[in-house]
């Protein structure tokens, strides 16, 4: 498998030489600016007692999550594209650089190279969420505290981030569309210590990391009358980096991920759901994490009103049960105008561990109101 993929990235690098030489762009690439600003106010309430999980926390605060996006694309007279991406944090992070690639397209497909999701994420459908940029799924912003082995619920198949990749997606084909990406080394994104981005060659025996890492996906697009439906199937595989010795001391093994989901649109109702398994990585008998999510949004003009459930599990060993998340969301969002939104809603979080450990367990309730601009 990883021989066939590599010849095929080998003859789509000689196809891209050939089109460079051949043909030549009607103007330099030139970067535009776009990008968000999320800003949000939150007030509630979870197990916050001597010994609970949220002890000495307030019960209201403030958040906020920005980008800016510097991109810019020229098409070759032969029709080829070719393209750049870049995105700031607007806030100071470790990961300053969210995600940073180029690209190119044609009647081949697209593409893209450098740091940036997988395709098994990028083509995911599943649950809407009823709260602009703060759903229950991998949430931009949680203000409960979610410790045990679950936190959030996350139904992507993801195992590279967005570690240096090269991805390749096929033109849409009576309503399918397939995707590969290819990851080396998934150091960039799941470890502080890296070598430089300039060199690219990382260890190969980071005890417990998971590296050369596949990760494709097929999603089905069609249209109906008063309609449209998406269908999304996923999965990651990655190979454990270590010694044999170190590895089997470390508990780890190679992760592995499969994910499904839908999303379907019927006149004002939006509705979707999604499932995935994932191993974890790890070697020991009942381990492995479920999540899944299920939502429906309703458009009532400028506005839509939703509700959604996601729940995660993750085994905590052979005969020690679960930890478990439950999330519950109702919420609302209205377009004031081009690119501006307000949005708001509560959040009940259920977070239950194995162990029933006050320090980890909580009960949750959130209640937001932001708003989100882009630019």
């Amino acid at each position: 498998m990883k021989n066939l993929f590599l010849s095929t990235t080998a003859l789509v690098a000689g196809s891209m030489l050939l089109t460079v030489n051949g043909a030549q762009a009607a103007e330099k690439i030139k970067l535009g600016l776009g990008g968000y600003f999320a800003a949000v106010a939150v007030a509630g309430s979870q197990s916050d007692g001597v010994g609970q999980s949220a002890a000495n926390t307030r019960n209201h605060g403030f958040a906020r999550e920005s980008e800016i996006f510097f991109r810019g694309e020229t098409t070759l007279d032969n029709g080829i594209s070719f393209g750049v991406d870049m995105q700031l944090e607007g806030e100071t992070s470790a990961d300053q650089i969210d995600e940073s690639y180029i690209y190119v397209q044609g009647t081949f497909g697209r593409v893209v190279y450098g740091q940036d999701d997988p395709a098994s994420d990028s083509m995911y459908y599943g649950s809407p969420a009823p709260i602009e940029g703060v759903g229950l799924v991998s949430p931009d912003f949680v203000s409960s505290v979610l410790a045990n082995g679950v936190a959030s619920p996350a139904v992507k198949s993801n195992i590279s981030g967005d570690a240096d990749k090269i991805t390749y997606f096929t033109p849409r084909m009576s309503g399918f569309q397939f995707g590969l990406s290819y990851t080396p080394d998934t150091c960039g994104a799941v470890a502080a210590a890296c070598a430089s981005d300039a060199v690219g060659l990382e260890s190969q025996i980071d005890t417990g990391q998971q590296s050369e890492a596949f990760e494709g996906a097929v999603n089905y697009v069609r249209a109906f009358k008063g309609g449209e439906i998406a269908l999304y199937a996923g999965m990651a595989t990655a190979n454990v980096e270590g010694t044999a010795a170190a590895v089997a001391a470390a508990g780890a093994e190679d992760q592995d991920q499969w994910g499904v989901g839908f999303t379907l649109v019927y006149g004002d109702i939006t509705f979707g759901a999604d499932y995935r398994e994932d191993n974890q990585g790890t070697s020991a008998a009942n381990t492995d994490r479920t999540d899944y999510s299920v939502g429906v949004n309703y458009v009532v003009g400028d506005w839509t009103v939703g509700m959604a459930y996601a729940h995660g599990e993750a085994e905590a060993g052979a005969g020690l049960g679960k930890d478990e998340t439950d999330g519950y969301q109702v919420g609302a969002y209205y377009a004031l105008g081009p690119g501006i939104t307000l949005t708001g809603g509560m959040t009940y979080w259920d977070v239950d561990d194995n162990l029933s450990a006050a320090a980890v367990e909580n009960e949750a309730k959130e209640f937001v109101i932001g708003t989100v601009l882009e630019f």
